[in-house]
């Protein structure tokens, strides 16, 4: 007789052809057992065909498989129920013929049969006929099948020995993650042993290496992080290696950590997308590059942090772009095939200034060479045109220029040529994708000046800038202006554009207003939304002036904090709302929330702080200055101590670097109603004198009408 052992993972559909086949196994003389993942009792079985019993249920597995269990697929659920099931092993054991009857089955039948070498395996029922057909007609050769079937496959004993050796790891790893292990230099070292071991397949050295990592980095022991970091990846072959590096920086980010290893996961992926390059795969390099510029210059890191890893050596943290073929490929220039024309002589000036949404900074610049007999102005916005898509997507950015050309900047040139054609200057203003894009198009005799303010030079875009289509890259403030040619090399060297730094265009007169007795008393903040403002370090400030004098309250002027575009952003709105409702239940501040007429909320303001960690300019404290408001200034971290920064554009008496020497100025310059007015007014002077835009107008004639003849950094700072 035949034993045929059928399994299944679900109910037949079309029951009338199961038993049909049931009926022609018996008339065959075979002995049927369905083996089955679901309820025996829906499996429906004429009389005296088959045997149906259920596949042992999960919930008695072995530990180590329940957790296995809970990742897999189904057809792997299956198998790992049956091979659980000592009955069923019994009936495997002795089974002549192995059937898969669905997909989910199929699985479960091949690992039987590999153990089971005698037995014939198929899927389907027809199939299966036909081998207990053949088994009736050559009954001698299954006597030499059977010979085999104590001997499972290689394959078997080799994943056995395997999973064996998973099991005794996995039980280390249960005892070697515990505090007292990984505190231990010798316990850690283990670790690191263990993890580049040779036998260890890759799949389970990322697994216990993320668990051990996790651990270390929990009990603050980040460089030892790193180092089992570095040992796994080096273990690794390169693209998985890379593959793994991005992935844990990714992980990083979502649990509101900055990785301290994004410089080596940038140089893995940087050499996949050079491997790439090499080969000519222009995509896949475009991606790699693209997955690299989303982790270096995450926003993160460097827009929603207290600190940016770029701050102190901007120059060493790109250096993996820089020195990459990619990021060679990337800077390499593509020249004009002329020079900018000068200024025209005979005829109006032709200027385009060109926006993508935020056209803010752009009013009084706007309204002045409107308003001016010499110049002719256009007004570009590229949100909502048939251009926008081609100018902001990074990744169609960088793939443009390693292509050389794409059928994107092919339709960018053809969009922009006639803009390009009328105009003698063109003003970018944001050096963003749409700076990075359009300079993809030779410019012709117009001269193309972008100016980048302070949120961009934490970005990729000024590396995808083609700086030999830009005349002059304009800055707002010297601090910005240090940092961008430290961060991009290619600013210091021959050919290109010119750097001047020119002040934001703001008219104060207008913040100049009567301030009643009581605003001495009232601190202003001017804009709080983006984590850079730190607005937690106002509140120090005001709770050390409180200690001294509870008449002192904290005016915010503005949204509130954003913490909407990462778990870091997040983490610091919960403590900015924390503090800030302890605070408000004192009474100690007061909320104004958005509005459109800051000069009036300025009124009632008599000290204005900067508690920023970087700006480039900070027009709301200079706003704050001109309305009479005594200024206190942060000596801006991002930039303290490694050059031009805070104390580059504002007085040095207006200068703090800790909120315990904010509050003793408060306190000195509002020591009396009269010494606090003279301050007000000795900065609002300072302002209006230095800052106004009927001062700094001057600076735009320069830039726009000389560009080779008045020095532009001749401004006051």
């Amino acid at each position: 007789m035949t034993d045929v052992l059928i399994v299944t993972n679900w109910i037949p559909a079309r029951p009338s052809v199961l038993a049909d086949a049931l009926r022609q196994f018996r008339d065959a003389g075979a002995r049927v057992t369905i083996a089955c993942g679901c309820d025996p009792g829906e499996i429906p079985v004429p009389d005296g065909t088959a045997v149906v019993r259920g596949v042992q249920a999960a919930k008695k597995l072995p530990k180590w498989d329940r957790t296995v269990y809970r990742e897999s697929p189904n057809g792997m659920k299956l198998w790992l129920r049956a091979r659980r099931d000592p009955a069923l092993r019994r009936i495997a054991r002795s089974a002549d013929v192995l059937v898969a009857l669905d997909p989910n089955s199929t699985h479960t039948v091949w690992e039987l049969a590999r153990r089971h070498r005698g037995a014939d395996a198929v899927a389907g029922l027809m199939p299966a006929l036909k081998a207990v057909a053949r088994r009736a007609e050559r009954p001698g050769r299954n006597i030499v099948r059977r010979s085999l079937d104590p001997v499972p496959a290689p394959a078997v004993v080799a994943d056995s020995l395997r999973e064996r050796a998973d099991r005794l790891i996995d039980k280390v790893a249960r005892f070697g993650l515990g505090r007292r292990v990984l505190r231990n230099p010798r316990g850690r070292a283990a670790w690191r042993l263990l993890l580049k071991a040779p036998g260890l397949g890759d799949g389970r050295r990322v697994h216990l290496a993320n668990q051990v990592i996790e651990r270390l980095t929990k009990l603050k022991l980040r460089a030892d992080a790193n180092g089992v970091r570095a040992v796994v990846s080096s273990r690794l072959p390169a693209d998985a290696s890379a593959s793994w590096l991005v992935k844990s920086a990714d992980d990083e980010f979502k649990k509101g950590r900055i990785p301290t290893f994004l410089k080596v996961a940038a140089e893995a992926e940087l050499a996949r997308a050079d491997r790439a390059l090499a080969l000519g795969d222009v995509v896949e390099a475009g991606k790699a590059v693209s997955r690299t510029v989303l982790m270096l210059f995450n926003r993160a890191a460097h827009i929603d942090s207290l600190m940016s890893p770029a701050v102190r050596d901007p120059e060493a943290f790109l250096a993996p772009l820089h020195r990459s073929a990619a990021g060679k490929v990337l800077a390499a220039p593509r020249g004009r095939r002329t020079p900018a024309a000068p200024p025209p002589t005979g005829r109006k000036h032709r200027l385009l200034l060109v926006t993508r949404q935020n056209e803010y900074f752009l009013t009084e610049i706007k309204a002045r060479y409107e308003q001016h007999p010499d110049f002719e102005v256009r007004h570009l916005d590229l949100a909502g045109e048939e251009s926008d898509p081609l100018t902001w997507y990074t990744g169609q950015i960088i793939r443009n220029k390693l292509a050389g050309q794409s059928q994107e900047g092919e339709q960018l040139k053809e969009w922009m040529t006639p803009h390009l054609e009328w105009a003698d200057t063109v003003f970018v203003d944001w050096c963003l994708g749409h700076a990075a894009m359009l300079s993809a198009v030779d410019p012709g005799t117009a001269r193309i000046i972008v100016r980048l303010h302070s949120y961009e030079a934490f970005t990729a875009f000024p590396h995808l800038l083609d700086l030999s289509r830009v005349d002059d890259l304009v800055f707002v403030s010297e601090p910005l202006r240090e940092f961008t040619m430290a961060a991009v090399p290619r600013l210091r060297q021959p050919g290109a554009p010119r750097t001047p730094v020119v002040t934001n265009a703001v008219r104060l007169d207008r913040y100049r207003r009567p301030k009643t007795a009581e605003a001495r008393f009232a601190l202003g903040l001017v804009g709080l939304k983006a984590i850079a403002k730190d607005p937690l370090w106002a509140f120090e400030i005001l709770r050390e002036v409180r200690r001294r004098d509870d008449r002192y309250q904290l005016v915010l002027i503005g949204s509130d904090v954003d913490g909407s575009p990462n778990k870091m952003a997040a983490n610091y709105q919960a403590r900015y709302e924390a503090e800030l409702s302890e605070l408000e239940a004192e009474g100690a501040v007061r909320r104004v929330g958005q509005t459109d007429d800051v000069a009036a909320a300025l009124t009632d303001v008599g000290v204005i702080l900067s508690t920023s960690v970087r700006e480039s300019f900070h027009q709301g404290l200079i706003e704050g200055a001109a309305s009479g408001a005594v200024p206190v200034v942060r000596d801006w971290p991002f930039f303290a101590g490694r050059g031009p920064g805070a104390h580059s554009i504002f007085p040095a008496d207006w200068i703090v670097t800790t909120p315990a020497e904010a509050a003793e100025r408060i306190l000195k310059q509002n020591a009396s109603e009269e010494t606090w007015r003279k301050a007000g007014d000795a900065a609002a002077d300072h302002a209006m004198a230095t800052w106004d835009w009927s001062v700094t107008q001057a600076q735009y004639d320069r830039l726009l009408l000389h560009p080779d003849g008045t020095p532009y950094r001749d401004q006051a700072n």
